[in-house]
């Protein structure tokens, strides 16, 4: 019977043969969480202790307890980072670097490790689907709900189009000098209302993708110039700020980017809240209030 009792045996278990130099900072409650496709198992603090949360879906006994075993343990190796545990932080990143793997590898677990992810490489998709098609139904009325949102957003009268895009992207590659191919292709992000950001690269198929909402003309023009000409100079001349920012300034947009920057910092939020299509029921008056009062304060930074 695998519930909550079993999964801290489990961590007791696996802690005495691996992690017993370990200072207990907070002590680790362990329990399984809800149904989920890509996240097997998360750790945060809460109240002076580490929570532990695993996949509900392994609480079945087709998965393997070897792929329960390493899902924990590698909770427990951010737990020896600092994440979630009161321990000093050891790394500014939880995963970059490969720091979890050299974690387990120095305590005898990489081969659990890797035996775990063998097995969800070759078994997790056809598992998920047989045991979520609830979910998988769920999401998929979701998803074909929110590209209709956005469809008759980015379709709506007057707001910019991908069209639109593409010419002040060749100009400003001109502007920036850049000779040859663009280095991109640039189309509309129908972005998740945890996509905050105002732009996107995506590598594989290297496009950059800014946030629908830049489609509306509220959001001042230059605040579109300068994330297509930071893609443009990043992709073509340097990807560090120094690289970016000199630029800019040789082609004259130092005045761009410092409009573009403050109304990202100051009226990016309110806007995104207010106008988002995928906000069911938007609160009008109090977003209305936010976004005046971003809008004011950037004006009166700009003065």
């Amino acid at each position: 019977m695998r519930d909550d009792a079993w999964l801290t045996d489990r961590v007791s278990l696996l802690w005495q043969m691996h992690f017993a130099d370990v200072p207990v900072v907070f002590p680790i409650k362990v329990s399984f969480g809800t149904r989920a496709k890509y996240r097997f198992g998360s750790i945060m603090a809460r109240n002076a202790t580490s929570i532990i949360t695993i996949n509900r879906l392994f609480a079945d006994p087709f998965v393997p307890t070897f792929v329960v075993d390493g899902t924990l343990v590698h909770e427990l190796a951010h737990y020896v980072h600092g994440y979630g545990s009161g321990l000093p932080r050891l790394y500014d990143d939880p995963h970059r670097g490969g720091v979890v793997e050299k974690e387990l590898e120095k305590r005898g677990l990489l081969e659990l490790n890797d035996k775990a992810s063998e097995w969800r490489e070759a078994n997790w998709d056809a598992f998920y689907a047989s045991r979520c098609q609830d979910l998988t139904l769920r999401r998929a009325s979701r998803e074909e709900e929110s590209k209709d949102r956005w469809n008759a957003f980015l379709t709506r009268p007057g707001n910019r189009t991908e069209v639109e895009l593409r010419t002040r992207l060749e100009m400003l590659a001109i502007r920036l000098a850049l000779e040859g191919t663009l280095p991109f292709e640039i189309e509309w992000l129908r972005a998740t209302r945890r996509q905050s950001g105002l732009s996107y690269w995506f590598g594989r198929s290297r496009v950059v993708r800014l946030h629908g909402l830049l489609a509306d003309r509220r959001v001042p023009g230059t605040v579109v110039d300068f994330e297509l000409a930071y893609w443009l100079a990043g992709r073509s001349i340097g990807e560090s700020w120094q690289c970016i920012h000199g630029a800019l300034r040789r082609a004259g947009m130092e005045t761009v980017a410092e409009d573009a920057l403050r109304w990202r910092r100051h009226a990016w939020t309110a806007f995104r809240n207010r106008n988002h299509p995928l906000v069911a029921s938007p609160s009008k008056s109090r977003s209305d209030s936010l976004l005046a009062a971003a809008h004011k304060k950037a004006d009166r930074m700009s003065g």
